[in-house]
């Protein structure tokens, strides 16, 4: 018997090194009906339920040293971005049950062939991931561009949809919060966008997870992506901002740190990835960078010099759509149309423009498409 348990645990601890995950043996036999581990506080707790979701573990009892209020629980579930989360009680053991969005178990299931865990639209929604993760890496191997093609492949393909987030069953949810209202109906709210850019990002090969906060006061999900070792955040609902076929994208948090989360907010403990403070000279998107399609310069402070760059790149340069941060104001839309009316009476060129815009923060964000 001995022998055997030695097998088991080594057999778990093997598990979870391969996932990258990293649980303590109180942890591990603080799951699934065993109570190994004493917690303190409803941040401790936070910590514990995240590094069992992180390794797959979905059920876990705990010794919990307080009273968890109903606020308090409300909290635990913002903080560790599940799709759904029960317990029940018996004196100070808690045990939680977990539901993950379907882009975890996807992914999964893409990495170890095994779709047994996968519903028919589940499987269905996989092999449209994989279709699309394919023909990206087939157009680029540059991270930044592999990274953009599949943000962008998820907004060409859905709109947003404003449901009702009740869930009555957990093994069927509104379609509408998941991968597969993104991918098989084109139509998604907050929770879709992040749950499809989580399963995209991820079969490609990205680490991605997901947070709650807020947008502008409302509650609202977005992901987190780690690149060169730091945490950013991405939020492909916010920059599907116009339902037209025609319509061009505006960048504001693709791969933005702390520095640029504009009108996006969060209390500390949903804070469950450390978003760098500052972001990246190499990834944030409105920053020059190195990548073919988009090294410009995209950052001005001020609008009519913003404008003038615009011109620019279009008469000497032929770029025709061009994607731009004002940094430092936030611009009217009578404000842009001035300056690019104005911008464009110095050039000798006969031309049309369309633009679209949003405000985030105290920068705004314009993508000029000329013709």
């Amino acid at each position: 018997m001995k022998k055997l348990l030695t097998y088991i645990l080594c057999a778990v601890l093997m598990t979870t090194f391969l996932s990258g995950c990293s649980l303590s043996i109180s942890d591990i036999f603080g799951g699934s009906g065993q109570t190994g581990i004493t917690i303190n506080s409803p941040e401790e707790l936070i910590a514990h339920l995240n590094r069992q979701r992180e390794c797959g573990v979905y059920e876990t009892t705990v010794r919990y040293t307080q009273e968890l209020s109903e606020n308090e629980f409300d909290l635990l579930l913002d903080s560790t971005s599940l799709m759904h989360m029960s317990y029940t009680a018996r004196g100070n053991e808690y045990t939680f049950t977990m539901t993950p969005y379907p882009g975890e178990r996807i992914a999964n299931a893409y990495f170890s062939q095994n779709t047994s865990g996968l519903n028919s639209d589940e499987i269905q929604a996989l092999q449209i991931a994989q279709q699309m993760v394919s023909q990206a890496k087939e157009k680029t191997s540059d991270p930044f561009e592999l990274e953009l093609l599949l943000h962008d492949m998820l907004l060409d393909k859905t709109e947003y949809y404003s449901g009702s987030t009740d869930i009555d069953d957990v093994k069927n949810p509104p379609r509408h919060l998941t991968v597969v209202g993104a991918l098989l109906d084109g139509r998604a709210n907050c929770q879709g966008y992040t749950d499809g850019f989580y399963t995209l990002a991820t079969m490609a090969g990205f680490t991605v997870d997901r947070m709650s906060g807020t947008l502008d006061g409302e509650p609202h999900m977005f992901n987190t992506i780690q690149l060169d070792g730091s945490w950013y955040i991405v939020d492909p609902t916010s920059h599907d901002n116009d339902s037209s076929d025609t319509a061009e994208y505006t960048y504001p948090y693709f791969n933005a740190g702390e520095e640029h989360k504009g009108d996006l907010d969060w209390d500390a403990l949903q804070e469950h990835r450390s978003i760098a403070q500052t972001s990246s000279s190499s990834y944030y998107y409105n920053f020059k960078n190195s990548s073919s399609r988009h090294n410009y310069e995209k950052t001005h402070d001020d609008i009519d010099d913003l404008a003038r760059f615009a011109m620019k790149e279009y008469t000497q340069n032929n770029r025709k759509t061009i994607h731009l941060m004002l940094e430092g104001e936030s611009a009217s839309k009578w404000e842009i149309s001035n300056a690019l009316d104005l911008a464009g009476r110095n050039v000798d060129w006969s031309f049309s423009y369309t633009y679209w815009y949003i405000n985030a923060g105290n920068n705004t964000y314009i993508t000029v498409q000329f013709s």
